[in-house]
């Protein structure tokens, strides 16, 4: 690698560490310690540019064996019963170790003499979260290291939880395999998880001295392990064969193994920020997680409110399904409100103006009328007199009466006629159209009268009736006040009419009122999914921002 390159590594890497640090701190900040130690933990790797291969697999599949072996130095237990319970760190360097315990804090050793001493701390998982060696004379540098991770089929799940915690901190992993037990179902789930994290996984099936020839050739049995893994989806970087029981083993592929890790070691820098890079994405979506079990019981609780509301609409003949049903419902029922609270209103309007149009419309004075308003005009003019001498005054009164009579009879006959069916009629129709059931309305609507008397015709006329216009003025005033009180006695019916129309919405508002209520209460429910699935949303999307500012 050319020093250009180098120099521009150490710089990206420089700044993606700062940027995970950041990272560490909106973890915190959301009460996620475990997430944001590991966070600190890839700051520290970046900053040493430490790179790291993790060892990991079924115990007894000889990975601590096969460590040793790789070493030339047996640091790690490695007998028939299972070895490493806590995750053992090992790198080159002056000789040191430290332990790592969960009550007593840092054990310092000095691995050449208390490596017996270390070898049991290696297998206590009870006590020991995890173990630091530094040895010389091993082909790891200071800034090289290899993890060696507890069995992943462990009867203790802490064991495995041990292994998932440290692979965060590999830049490439070695899954390691009993040759009897490749298929097994923990390894195509566990190989997966590994992949699906992006970083380079190799393969080693150890113990291939156990394989039996005459029962299935090696090609055909290598054959059905590699398909087996491509069914599930898996493509691994490089599989190995090994065993290290009889090294002279025609398919032992050790030699090219260990020649991969020390490549892999040799070319390392290139690996560590990539590694860093996708350990924070995988810590980003844990925290995630870590964030959902924190609203955990408010979502229950939302839940709960959902179920409970739910039931309590169905109850009310309203059956909503999701959260778009809920809106809905609650969008149609706020109209509904709006309607009832604008359709008095509305309603005295339109039968205002039906009775508006119904008035003007109605023809009352017509020619006939004209005659006998003007036969009856002409009485009212100075000098108007019937019969000569004696019995003149009487004859006069009395045809003043008869001709007033007769304007009187005309218009009842017009207003009857052209008026007062349509009147009632128009009114009935507004109680039948808004449902109103009285009795009373009705009756009113039946004894509705308008008496035209001849005390109101004549005071109906005005100074200066001696012209023919006139004539023509005076029909029109009998016409608009004749109209004016059957309006007025019909604004009286309406407003009444107004009345009931309210007191029935009024009952029918105070229904959509509860339903409401109900329904606000599941919206609110439902915007609490919203607001922590939003929540945890923009906090992903933060901490991804901060990764690859």
């Amino acid at each position: 690698m050319s020093q250009d390159m180098i120099m521009t590594n150490h710089k990206s890497l420089t700044k993606l560490t700062e940027n995970v640090l950041q990272m560490a701190d909106v973890m915190r900040s959301h009460q996620d310690d475990l997430h944001a130690n590991k966070l600190q933990q890839l700051v520290e790797k970046g900053r040493f540019e430490e790179m790291s291969i993790a060892f990991c697999g079924h115990f007894s599949a000889g990975k601590s064996t096969m460590i040793n072996t790789l070493l030339g130095v047996e640091l790690l237990p490695a007998n028939p019963i299972p070895t490493s319970a806590n995750v053992v760190k090992i790198r080159g360097g002056e000789p040191a170790a430290s332990v790592h315990t969960r009550k007593s804090g840092v054990l310092t050793l000095d691995p050449h003499t208390d490596l017996e001493t270390l070898k049991k701390h290696a297998v206590d998982g009870d006590e020991v979260e995890w173990v630091e060696i530094c040895y010389p004379g091993l082909f790891l540098t200071e800034k090289t290291s290899l993890l060696d991770t507890p069995g992943i089929d462990s009867t203790d799940a802490a064991h495995k939880v041990a292994t998932e915690s440290a692979l965060h901190l590999a830049d490439v992993i070695i899954y390691m395999m009993d040759y009897n037990h490749v298929q097994a179902e923990e390894n195509f789930n566990f190989t997966k998880m590994l992949k699906d994290r992006g970083k380079p996984v190799y393969l080693v099936i150890n113990m291939i001295d156990k394989h039996v020839d005459f029962e299935l050739d090696f090609d055909s049995y290598k054959e059905s392990v590699e398909d087996a893994f491509d069914m599930w989806n898996i493509k691994p970087d490089g599989i190995f064969y090994t065993t290290l029981a009889e090294s002279d083993h025609p398919e032992n592929q050790y030699e090219e193994f260990r020649s991969t890790l020390l490549d892999l070691y040799e070319h390392g820098e290139s690996l560590i920020s990539q590694s860093i890079l996708l350990s924070a994405k995988a810590l980003i979506d844990e925290h995630g997680k870590v964030v959902a079990r924190q609203h955990q019981p408010v979502r229950e609780k939302a839940e709960e409110t959902i179920e409970t509301q739910t039931e309590k609409l169905v109850e009310r003949g309203l059956h909503i399904n999701d959260q778009n049903e809920a809106t809905k419902q609650h969008q149609q029922l706020l109209a509904k409100i709006a309607e009832l609270q604008s359709a008095s209103k509305n309603a005295y309007n339109q039968m205002e103006k039906e009775l508006t149009d119904l008035l003007q419309n109605a023809r009352i004075t017509y020619y006939s009328t004209n005659t006998a308003a003007k036969e009856y005009l002409d009485t009212r003019k100075p000098g108007f007199k019937v019969g000569f001498l004696f019995g003149s005054a009487k004859k006069t009164e009395d045809e003043r009466a008869a001709r007033i009579q007769a304007l009187r009879d005309d218009i009842k006959e017009k207003v009857s006629a052209n008026l007062d069916f349509h009147f009632r009629q128009l009114l009935t129709s507004f109680i039948d159209r808004y449902g109103v059931r009285s009795d009373s309305l009705h009756q009113q609507i039946h004894d509705a009268k308008i008496d035209i008397t001849e005390e109101w015709l004549t005071s109906q006329v005005k100074q200066g009736a001696g012209t023919d216009e006139y004539v023509m003025n005076y029909c029109k005033d009998i016409s608009d006040g004749i109209k004016i009180s059957y309006r007025r006695v019909a604004l009286l019916i309406i407003e009444q009419i107004v009345a009931c129309l309210e007191e029935m919405n009024q009952q029918e508002q105070t229904t959509i009122s509860e339903n409401m209520q109900e329904l606000e209460a599941l919206q609110g429910a439902y915007l609490q999914f919203v607001t922590l699935t939003e929540a945890e949303k923009s906090q992903k999307n933060e901490l991804m921002r901060l990764l690859y500012q």
